[in-house]
């Protein structure tokens, strides 16, 4: 597993109920390759992006079947619900006990490109950054063949492509099968071949180059 300056991991859903914030699976993954990362010290500090989307992009348990950036959408969202990254950074240090010194929270993005776009503006500020630190974007596979494009086009070379699923089953092995299983359905409207991903999981190889990055 490489070394990072810093994580990029980006937003994705998060749940309520009376019971308090919950993350479904596949925030669950992103935020446990996270931990992992950091606790294995394979990255120094993490940016956790997402804004508060519920109204949006999803309510209180389901994603909506189509998101919704009106002017009206966004003026009644619920803003009184807490954005991703922080419910994210909140499990982050409750339950696996990081630092909360070693993760900042982007508030404000709804969707990829403002994930990269904040992350920008949040990385030229010194002196919490250089400007020569070696970047990882932390997600999914289904999500990262969307928004690889998007971040390497507005933070170029600086930024390498990080695997949730590459993080956990190195890390664990246990998490092979679920990952399989979690790709047995479609995922971003797209079936994938879990064959490949069980291969690529399990000889350790490298998305990325397999899709010819």
């Amino acid at each position: 597993m490489k070394h990072y300056d810093v994580v990029v991991q980006l937003g994705s859903q998060v749940m309520w109920s009376p019971a308090g914030y919950q993350l479904p699976l596949h925030t669950t993954m992103r935020t446990e390759a996270a931990a992992l990362l950091l606790m294995d010290h394979n990255a120094d500090k993490l940016i956790v992006a997402g804004g508060s989307n519920f109204g949006v992009r999803y309510d209180e348990q389901r994603i909506l079947p189509k998101a919704d950036f009106s002017f009206a959408a966004l003026a009644n969202a619920n803003f009184m619900m807490r954005s991703e990254a922080e419910v994210i950074k909140d499990f982050l240090v409750k339950q696996y006990g990081i630092s909360s010194a070693r993760i900042l929270t982007e508030c404000m993005s709804a969707t990829t490109a403002e994930n990269a776009q904040f992350a920008q503006i949040i990385l030229a500020r010194r002196p919490a950054f250089t400007g020569n630190e070696r970047i990882g974007v932390l997600t999914l596979l289904y999500h990262m063949e969307k928004a690889w494009p998007t971040w390497r086009s507005i933070l170029g070379q600086s930024v390498e492509p990080v695997f949730a699923e590459s993080v956990l089953a190195e890390k664990d092995h246990s998490w092979i099968e679920k990952i399989c299983e979690y790709y047995s359905t479609p995922k971003g409207g797209k079936q994938y071949d879990v064959d490949i991903i069980r291969h690529v999981l399990t000889t350790g190889g490298d998305f990325a180059e397999r899709m010819g990055w």
